[in-house]
């Protein structure tokens, strides 16, 4: 009997830390995107409820064999569950220490558009001061605003121009490499940056999934960088560089993840 009782509040102790996480990620997810999501959504249930009425599973009971599954495999408890880490980066991200790589697709499509031409109707031109020029960038959610603040800012600090002033690329309809995931490129809420070639640093061009990756040292010494990141990061997005396979010249639109953040 005592072993029962010692089991079973165990398993109550478990079932109230995960319903403790699920309120607090439905409940980042609500404010982020309050444009859309429904505050009629009651974050002790399993369900998102958007302004229109569509609901969305938040746990889908996600099984994976490992990280590359899980990927694949994401739901939005998922996509909710590695905590993005805002300040200063002073040390290699942990083993698959990814925020913002788990993505429930569905989601995202549901928010920016669901093909190409979708996404499109949603764009606009965005003027990026750093590079004298516009890019094209999602108006939804504030997307677009955002990222014109960030090129404000940034000229307010000559210094760190340089890093931020040839974009590769924002909207692209299209796969992550090697992967059948959409990048969130496809949404057209996420930035690329011609870096100084000791910054420019993607884990694929030298790591392999599932398998250990050794994080570029030059990136977490170089402090004109990190303030870049900062400028970012105060108005919404987040950085790849943040990401144990890094990924240092992308950025992206997450308020939902910058805003329930946790700090170094």
């Amino acid at each position: 009997m005592l072993r029962y009782n010692y089991c079973l509040l165990i398993y109550s102790l478990l079932f109230s830390q995960s319903l403790f996480a699920n309120q607090q990620g439905m409940t980042c997810l609500l404010n982020a995107y309050p444009d859309f999501l429904s505050q009629s959504t009651d974050t002790n249930s399993n369900t998102l409820i958007w302004k229109d009425g569509t609901k969305m599973l938040y746990d889908h009971k996600v099984e994976a064999t490992n990280f590359e599954d899980l990927l694949n495999k994401a739901d939005l408890k998922t996509q909710m569950s590695i905590p993005y880490p805002l300040g200063i980066l002073v040390e290699a991200p942990a083993l698959n220490q990814d925020p913002g790589r788990l993505r429930y697709e569905p989601f995202f499509e549901k928010m920016y558009g669901n093909s190409a031409n979708a996404v499109t109707k949603q764009l606009t031109k965005v003027f990026w001061a750093p590079s004298n020029s516009y890019v094209t960038f999602s108006r939804t959610s504030g997307a677009s605003n955002s990222l014109a603040t960030v090129g404000k800012e940034i000229m307010q600090q000559p210094n760190l121009v340089s890093y931020v002033n040839k974009s590769l690329g924002t909207f692209n309809w299209r796969t992550i490499q090697g992967t059948s995931r959409k990048s969130n490129h496809s949404f057209g809420i996420a930035i690329d940056f011609q870096l100084p070639k000791k910054l420019y640093k993607y884990w694929s061009w030298h790591c392999k999934p599932n398998q250990s990756c050794q994080y570029p040292k030059s990136v977490l010494t170089d402090t004109i960088l990190q303030r870049v990141v900062s400028i970012f990061e105060k108005h919404g997005f987040i950085w790849g560089g943040k990401w144990y396979h890094y990924d240092t010249m992308h950025f992206e639109y997450r308020p939902e993840l910058v805003n329930c953040s946790t700090s170094h």
